[in-house]
């Protein structure tokens, strides 16, 4: 008896160790060449897929290219998300060096030039999303129903946070100084006057006229936006300045529909400070 009790205890032990293992080893690895990327996948994949990311955002939220040491680490059988082939040359990739590169569109719809201010967009996340779910199943079809339940939830929980966007910033009113999230302001229904590229152009030369401006807006009482990828010369003189709002990039593996929510809580609560000291300036 004691015997046959010690080889069941050594027998669970053995499945203890090796279940982790196993499980591991059924995790697909994928690496994608856009950190956007890198965030839907790892929504639609959850627990099933490890993703990386060729290219990443820096502290300042500008991308940041791969590597060639990066590069020649992936090896040849690597499972490669693109956006469209001029993505996957941007990212210094050669498709003939990859048989499981994969780009999800043929081209992108969108000119490169505005491709980060498309993928941060919430209307057309959830089509990007449709399409990884096509390409994560083509590579693991036996989940492909767990993958389809995570591109339901990507969306309806996207809707929601923009919809609590929309809720508490209706109407709000903020000069947007932003390189890629006009798209996030305008889904939250936010009452935007933006510049020309002419105007950020002179302003980035001339800082002193910058300055003169921010100082009029700030009399104003309108809250200043920018991002990660609003000229650099500007993003720096506004570094620390009060009535200016950072909308920031989403760290990789993120939960963005949460991360987004978040965000604009946070401009809401930036704008409804701001209200009672320019109201109290009115009434004086």
């Amino acid at each position: 008896m004691r015997h046959r009790s010690s080889l069941i205890f050594l027998t669970v032990l053995v499945c203890l160790l090796i279940s982790p293992c196993l499980a591991r080893a059924e995790v697909l690895s994928v690496t994608v060449t856009h950190p956007w990327l890198a965030l839907i996948a790892s929504f639609i994949g959850g627990s099933n897929v490890e993703v990386a990311s060729l290219q990443e955002w820096n502290a300042e939220g500008e991308l940041v290219r791969p590597s060639a040491k990066t590069l020649r680490s992936l090896p040849a059988d690597a499972h490669i998300i693109a956006l469209d082939s001029k993505d996957t040359a941007d990212a210094g990739l050669k498709k003939e060096g990859f048989p499981n590169l994969r780009c999800l569109y043929n081209p992108f719809p969108i000119a490169a030039s505005a491709l980060d201010a498309s993928l941060s967009d919430p209307s057309i996340l959830p089509f990007v999303a449709q399409r990884l779910l096509t390409v994560l199943s083509a590579w693991d079809s036996s989940n492909y129903p767990y993958y389809q339940r995570r591109l339901a939830e990507f969306q309806a929980r996207l809707s929601s946070s923009v919809l609590a966007g929309q809720q508490v910033l209706r109407g709000m009113a903020v000069f947007d100084l932003s390189g890629s999230s006009s798209a996030l302001l305008q889904a939250a229904c936010c009452k935007i006057e933006r510049p020309g590229a002419d105007r950020l152009a002179e302003w980035s030369k001339n800082l002193t006229a910058f300055r003169e401006f921010l100082s009029l807006k700030r009399e104003e009482g309108v809250m200043i936006v920018a991002d990660g990828s609003t000229p650099r010369p500007l993003r720096r003189a506004l570094a620390g300045q009060a009535g200016v709002f950072f909308l920031q990039r989403p760290p990789l593996g993120q939960d963005y529909p949460t991360f987004l929510h978040d965000q604009y809580i946070s401009l809401w609560q930036s704008l409804t400070l701001k209200k009672p000291s320019s109201a109290g300036t009115k009434r004086r």
